[in-house]
């Protein structure tokens, strides 16, 4: 009977080193994960309901739906049932990646982490930048 422990007990401890919860300036019932500052690939997922996989090499995130941003600011990223994954309502490919230094454009309508719902997961990218629409960092001068 003690085998069945220590393998559950040791599943909880990789897991719990996999992925860091952050408790900060949003809702606490926001799910707020940082990847590993590594590579991250896309992955659409076929099950009774489609999900997107974005994947490090140390570690994974899955939801239907989920943003990801820098701290700051929340990008939707969305797996939808007939036509893949979308960012910012952009198609992307399945094995697309987000590369340590790579930089995502930011496209109008994007929210801020703090306007994010309760159940809502937030993934953020260590390694990867962001670059605001030009007339958001005009007016924030």
């Amino acid at each position: 009977m003690r085998t069945p422990v220590v393998l559950f007990f040791c599943a909880v401890l990789s897991v719990a080193n996999v992925v860091q919860t952050h408790e900060g300036h949003t809702n606490r019932s926001v799910l707020r994960v940082t990847l590993p500052s590594e590579t991250a690939t896309l992955f659409y997922v076929e099950r009774a309901y489609f999900t997107v996989r974005l994947k490090t090499a140390s570690a994974s995130v899955e939801a239907q739906r989920m943003y990801i941003g820098d701290g700051k600011l929340a990008l939707d990223l969305v797996a939808h049932g007939t036509d893949g994954i979308f960012l910012q309502g952009v198609k992307y490919r399945q094995g697309e990646t987000f590369k340590k230094g790579s930089v995502i454009r930011v496209r109008p309508g994007y929210k801020q982490v703090r306007e994010l719902k309760a159940g809502d997961v937030y993934v953020t990218l260590p390694g990867v930048s962001f670059e605001l629409p030009k007339e958001t960092r005009e007016t924030s001068k």
